[in-house]
């Protein structure tokens, strides 16, 4: 991994010097457990130990005859042999293969990793609890397909994303817990040499279980789910990631990625404010799902075993790690940090002319207006063509929307001009429906008739002197009011924070 991006603990997670270390427990573990099962006196065990340990492992040795022979593992037991007198020999290593050296330091490797991933995720969840009470009473337009819809909390915003995070990062733990297990079943796993109770005794002594059914490696099926839960959390803090990118565009940006006091958002435009943190988030999850998928691909292997599994993990693991670690680091960063408008939300919410209760709206047309002989379908289209005439533009707008300008000068005549127009008043649809003023809209198929259909039923209704005439206008108030469109957000965020 670019050093810009690894993390400490996960580069000595899978060092050198940490990876052969843990060789050397487990090589110790085996002889332990033939100690505990009686096999070799105690007295072996400890000069091969004391040896040993007082003999650090040469990582430059090792590395030169890794070179020499084409075969790290090998290499590791060519470096220890040089400080064991030849009576010994015959005990080091003694009928296991590569693997069985190997595969529950990897184990291990994986669990660590794993806490370090935990490590960075529990800040995280608690940046977006902060945001989501912090930002609990903030209202703001929520969008389906990247349009306006309806009203939310920007808490609620934030307690969406907790939501995911917490799926994903419970799934990513839950397919760790395979990581109980290992082997130490000879070639092609079915002992050989070795038996069954000296690799139940030694993955004892390591806190692990055997798993019957190896070859000579774990089955790789095994570990994809770990990769792929890495990649779904990523995918998740991607989510959050590109929802506030979104949000941050130039104009009236709802939220931003914190930008320090000295940071230059672009080398040409010193106006700009780049969003370089969550760009990069984007760019670690590509890799991500490189590496997942590389690893997923690690199932098939040839048989009891060929070394393509071997290659790829050596690269895939660690960087994988580096990868999600990053984008944790930065997304803490970056919520903790967070920049948020609430200004720029309320503005959304006024720009919206009311169409935010639009789907309320019709639900109250459509169950109070059933004796003016109006059915669904004519009270789905008022309310749309209440929309469309709200945002319908002033002559002085569609005099310049349609004075196409042929001239730099033109464009710069209509640029003044449109910088005039800001103040315009804007109507929202509860005033459009309550005094049935619809107008005729060339972008639907609903004729002049038929406006002035709706706008008589509508006043009828409205300006009635019935007894409830005051409840009628008071309930249609209510429908626009954001207190009643947000009542159970109160239950959503009783509900999730409530399983934190």
């Amino acid at each position: 991994m670019h050093p810009r991006y690894e993390d400490k603990n996960i580069k000595r997670i899978f060092s050198d010097e940490f990876k052969l270390d843990l060789w050397q427990k487990l090589e110790l573990a085996v002889l332990q457990a033939r100690v505990n099962l009686k096999r070799i006196p105690k007295e072996t065990y400890n000069e091969i130990a004391d040896r040993l340990n007082t003999n650090p492992i040469d990582l430059d040795w090792w590395r030169n005859r890794d070179k020499e022979i084409g075969h790290d593992l090998n290499a590791f037991l060519d470096e220890r042999l040089r400080f064991l007198p030849h009576h010994l020999h015959q005990y080091f290593h003694e009928g296991l293969t590569s693997y069985d050296t190997e595969e529950s330091p990897f184990v291990l490797n994986l669990e660590e990793s794993l806490n370090k991933v935990s490590d960075k995720y529990e800040p995280v969840k608690n940046a977006l609890i902060a945001l989501a009470k912090k930002y609990r009473y903030t209202i703001m337009m929520a969008r389906t397909h990247g349009q306006e819809a309806e009203l939310q909390s920007f808490g609620k915003r934030a307690l969406t994303w907790l939501g995911d995070a917490e799926i994903a990062y419970e799934q990513a733990m839950m397919a760790a817990t395979i990581l109980n297990f290992s082997k130490l079943a000879g070639a092609i796993g079915n002992y050989g040499s070795l038996d069954p109770e000296l690799e139940e005794e030694t993955l004892r002594i390591l806190d692990l279980k055997p798993y019957y059914g190896a070859t000579q490696i774990m089955p790789r099926v095994l570990y994809a789910p770990i990769a792929q839960g890495l990649c779904n959390l990523s995918l998740v803090m991607q989510k959050i990631s590109l929802d506030i990118r979104l949000s941050a565009r130039s104009g009236r940006p709802l939220m931003r990625e914190p930008f320090g006091r000295k940071q230059k958002g672009s080398s040409a435009m010193p106006h700009k404010k780049n969003p370089i943190s969550l760009e990069q988030v984007e760019g670690q999850i590509r890799l991500i799902k490189a590496y997942s998928n590389a690893i997923t691909e690690n199932i098939v292997t040839w048989e009891e075993r060929a070394i393509e599994q071997s290659c790829v993990e050596r690269v895939a693991w660690p960087d994988l790690f580096h990868a999600v670690i990053r984008i944790l680091t930065v997304m803490e960063k970056t919520l903790n940090g967070l920049t948020v408008y609430p200004d720029h939300m309320l503005d959304e919410v006024v720009d919206s002319r009311g169409t935010y209760a639009a789907g309320e709206a019709k639900e109250f047309l459509k169950k109070h207006l059933t004796a003016s002989d109006l059915g669904h379908e004519d009270v789905y289209r008022i309310v749309q063509l209440a929309s469309f005439n709200a945002f319908f533009p002033s002559v002085r707008r569609l005099m310049i929307r349609d004075n196409i300008p042929e001239s730099y000068d033109e464009a710069f005549k209509n640029l003044e001009a449109i910088s005039k127009l800001n103040d315009e008043p804007r109507t929202s649809i509860k005033d459009i429906i309550r005094r049935g003023e619809l107008r005729f809209s060339s972008e639907l198929d609903i004729p002049e008739t038929e406006v002035r259909r709706y706008n008589a039923c509508l006043k009828e209704f409205f300006d009635s002197i019935a007894p409830d005439h005051s409840q009628r206008l008071e309930v249609w108030e209510k429908v626009f009011n954001p207190a009643e469109r947000l009542k159970y957000e109160d239950f959503l965020f009783q509900k999730t924070l409530k399983k934190l």
